[in-house]
């Protein structure tokens, strides 16, 4: 490559991400600067920046490489792991006015600051960007002074941040081409209100809320600790047909567990009409506590249900709950994530119910699944290692899959399988259990005969 003319070296190089850029400048002192002039990728993460540049600090060699670019066009700018204070500032607005007049379309920045008065003010430049289609901004802090112009903006992610109704509305009406939102641990923000139709999912991780309201949304996940404090309300998500909750339930200690587990049961009442639902462990457990104390079910519209339960009791009263819940389900697929403990803090006596033999438990319920057997037509048990397929809860609930389903078309158990050094195998005495377990399972009647 060295008899190559500098032009095409730098389309090259443009092609690059600026780590690839850094190690390949390291083998010729000719292309030390050849692909940082011309990279339209510019991505600087001081743990890598510091890798390679230990005689320069991170400023500065930011600063070194954006004078010297000369690509017209730059497709991202992403800038993390910056330790950030008053002095930096006016080099962050200078950066940022760099990449906007190279049409940047994709901003990443993320800082991280003593205290909340050295916060970055994101300058007022950033919310007129034409061309920017992704920005993902943390530990940052967002002041309106002007209205917002991202005509095509399609993702937007904020974290760690202070928030108002206010500036969520100003994005709305500047953004009409929004299709993704994620908000994660951000502050001050009570109510989410979404009028648009472009949007089509929302992500919230631990974020303080009253209520949602957004008829037009199609997805929405919910994840992060949550618990009485901090209980919101989904007003209005009627067009939703998609919904996660990966929540980890804190019960609190004035309101007792109980507050939490209604808590729950609100949110799938509110998500009844939705056709994909996803449930976490957490969730299963808190719904388990309903099914002990007969609670009366919901009546939901799911069809595919995604369910990350654990491998013990106190799960798989909380996957009756909502397979009698869900009567028009077609596909169960439970993902099993291999936490054998409670997550609830629960008194003697609602503990003592959990003392049962999980096939007798099954079988106790069958009556409510009556409409359900006519429904399911595929069964998918995955997330485990292939030991764990012995368990008499696995079993269990596989006889009462294949005993009950009438209509049932496939059910398929996936047992993953050990990997040393980077190649799966499997030990003689696992390949014996799991044979064991075939046979088993290929003994249990069945309601389907096209299963």
């Amino acid at each position: 490559m060295e008899f190559l003319p500098d032009c095409l070296i730098h389309h090259i190089f443009s092609y690059l991400p600026l780590e690839d850029v850094l190690k390949t400048s390291l083998l010729c002192r000719r292309w030390r600067y050849a692909g940082t002039v011309a990279a339209t990728h510019l991505t600087f993460d001081g743990k890598i920046v510091n890798r390679f540049r230990n005689s320069v600090d991170y400023t500065s060699f930011v600063d070194s490489i954006l004078t010297r670019c000369i690509s017209p066009k730059v497709k991202t700018f992403h800038l993390t792991n910056l330790r950030y204070n008053e002095r930096v500032r006016s080099k962050l607005d200078s950066w940022l006015k760099i990449v906007k007049e190279r049409f940047v379309e994709e901003i990443r920045l993320s800082f991280y600051a003593p205290s909340m008065y050295g916060v970055y003010v994101l300058p007022a430049s950033l919310y007129r960007l034409s061309s920017l289609v992704s920005l993902e901004v943390s530990s940052c802090r967002f002041s309106l002074d002007g209205t917002i112009g991202w005509p095509h903006l399609k993702f937007l992610s904020f974290e760690n941040m202070e928030l108002s109704e206010d500036v969520l509305k100003a994005i709305f009406m500047g953004s009409p081409l929004l299709e993704s939102l994620e908000l994660c641990h951000c502050r001050s923000l009570e109510n989410i209100r979404i009028d648009t139709t472009s949007l089509k999912l929302l992500v919230l991780v631990s974020i303080n809320l009253k209520n949602i309201w957004a008829p037009h949304l199609l997805s929405l996940r919910v994840s992060g600790n949550w618990g009485a404090f901090n209980e919101f309300r989904l007003d209005d998500v009627s067009s939703l047909v998609e919904a996660q909750l990966d929540i980890v339930i804190i019960p609190d200690v004035t309101y007792g567990t109980r507050r939490c587990c209604y808590f729950v049961k609100q949110l799938l009442e509110k998500l009844c009409g939705v056709r994909t639902i996803a449930i976490n462990g957490s969730c299963l457990q808190a719904l388990s506590v309903l099914e002990m104390e007969d609670e009366p079910s919901l009546l939901s519209k799911c069809q595919n249900l995604i369910l990350h339960p654990g491998i013990s009791q106190w799960d798989l009263p909380g996957i009756a709950y909502m397979l009698r819940s869900s009567q028009c389900l077609e596909i169960l697929d439970i993902r099993l994530t291999g936490d054998r403990y409670l997550k609830l803090q629960l008194d003697k006596e609602s503990k003592g119910r959990f003392n049962f033999d999980e096939e007798d438990f099954l079988c106790s319920r069958k009556g409510n699944f009556q409409l359900l057997a006519e429904h399911v037509k595929r069964v998918e048990i995955s997330g485990l290692e292939a030991h764990s397929f012995g368990l008499k809860y696995l079993h269990a609930l596989v006889k009462f899959v294949l005993g009950d389903i009438r209509v049932l078309e496939k059910v398929i158990i996936k047992a993953d399988q050990c990997t040393q050094h980077g190649q799966e195998s499997l030990q003689a005495d696992v390949l014996s259990e799991l044979l064991g377990v075939n046979r088993n399972l290929l003994g249990y009647g069945r309601a389907s005969q096209n299963a």
